[in-house]
């Protein structure tokens, strides 16, 4: 109920906010989402059909916005959302039963920044606020499904077609004490970097550097630090009509302690994604893209940490398997068609093989469904492979619809005496309904 009246109170202040500013501002919008997705997993939690671990369950999220577009180039952003699952049990109160009404949705403020453009007549762009990041495909910082938000400060330099981006956030507020530790607060932990772009019509360059601090003492001499530093660069092209290609490679360097490390370890680590993409100027417009996409990872032979940090990484690389972007390589093979203007259809074959030797589980925890859990056996490389059918249909302009079959095949690093040397397959089926207003 707290968390409903949260949502109602917040959704009264946008209209309410909105009318009132009607006389002050150039234009005002009101929008919004509603996502329904309704899913359905066989074997996804430990690749074992034995243990009956089929499941289904459905996930909606609606989000409510506010934009006003004030005077003197000041843009105001206000994004309201709920997300939750169908009939999802909370902690109940003190004698309330089963089938008492405890469904409890995430409510959350998922945009809320001030953006003030051309301050002082000079090209510079100033964000302040609650809002999304994302640079290139996504590799490193990504905005996808608006899943990662960010409590930042964006100053945006447009020199066309040079444009500087330098972003300061902060990703956790820590003002308390830390468990176990000797009662002082554990410090904050914070995303900064800069981001530069070169445009011009065939081509476009960027270069970057990200860099994510968070160090606390956990009890003396113990310390805990996870102080990654990503440079990167990346870049697309057109060389010929219908034809791009992209790369990216980002490397990692900087220190990592855990609480129970003598020392803070060196990190290096690198990933990189590379491909390309044709579009064949016939009927049907089919497509073919192939892509290698690829994180390191650490065998612990020596002190230098070495597994890749997709830091915010949200991109899809199989929708069963899930993988997280860390001792991993995938190899991708897409095909796509447009039957018609409103339907898409797309095959999507996925390979993944581990970078190094070792038993870890693979899954995203981040991703839509968490991807697959159970742990490889750390004697063979081979992950598996995927398979995934995409169909999706517009409706209307606002209304679309989209229908995914997904099947993952394990691999030898998968063959553990627990489920006698034989993983069994994975499948996924997901609908979802997606309505913009």
């Amino acid at each position: 109920m707290r968390k409903m009246f949260v949502f109602c109170l917040a959704l009264s202040m946008l209209f309410i906010g909105s009318s009132l500013l009607k006389a002050e501002v150039q234009n005002v919008r009101l929008g919004g989402d509603i996502r329904t997705r309704f899913y359905y997993t066989k074997n996804l939690y430990d690749l074992d059909s034995d243990s009956d671990d089929d499941d289904y369950y459905v996930r909606q999220r609606s989000r409510i916005s506010a934009e006003a577009d004030l005077t003197d180039n000041i843009w105001a952003v206000a994004t309201v959302e709920a997300d939750g699952l169908w009939g999802y049990e909370g902690i109940k109160r003190p004698g309330q039963t089963s089938s008492g009404s405890t469904n409890e949705w995430d409510v959350d403020i998922a945009e809320a920044y001030l953006q003030l453009s051309e301050i002082f007549y000079s090209p510079l762009t100033l964000k302040v606020g609650r809002q999304y990041l994302h640079y290139g495909r996504g590799f490193l910082i990504s905005s996808r499904e608006w899943e990662y938000k960010f409590d930042a400060v964006r100053g945006i330099f447009d020199f066309y077609p040079w444009t500087v981006d330098l972003i300061y956030s902060r990703l956790v507020e820590s003002d308390s004490p830390v468990s176990g530790g000797a009662g002082k607060p554990a410090d904050d932990e914070d995303l900064f970097g800069v981001n530069f772009k070169y445009e011009e019509d065939l081509w476009t360059l960027e270069g970057y550097v990200f860099g994510i601090r968070d160090e606390y003492e956990w009890g003396d001499p113990e310390m805990i630090k996870n102080a990654p530093v990503a440079v990167g660069i990346r870049g697309d092209a057109s060389p010929v009509e219908a034809f791009d290609i992209w790369g990216e490679f980002c490397y990692e360097f900087g220190k990592y302690q855990y609480s129970t490390m003598d020392k803070a370890e060196k990190i290096k680590a690198f990933g990189f994604d590379l491909g390309a993409v044709y579009v064949f100027d016939v009927t049907w417009e089919p497509a073919i893209a192939v892509s290698y996409i690829f994180g390191s990872g650490d065998d612990d032979d020596d002190e230098d940490l070495e597994m890749f940090n997709p830091f915010f990484n949200y991109n899809y690389y199989g929708y069963a398997y899930s993988p997280y972007l860390s001792n991993i390589g995938i190899i991708n093979a897409q095909l796509s068609v447009l039957p018609s203007e409103e339907t898409t259809l797309v095959l999507d074959f996925f390979y993944y093989t581990q970078n190094k030797k070792l038993p870890m589980s693979m899954g995203d925890p981040n991703q839509d469904n968490g991807g697959v859990l159970a742990t490889t056996n750390g004697e063979e490389k081979d992950l598996g492979m995927e398979l995934d059918v995409i169909f999706e249909y517009d409706y209307t302009e606002d209304l679309s619809f989209q229908l995914v079959g997904a099947w993952f095949k394990p691999g030898d690093a998968y063959e553990l005496a627990s489920n006698d040397n034989n993983p069994d397959d994975v499948f996924e089926g997901r609908l979802e309904i997606m309505l913009n207003f």
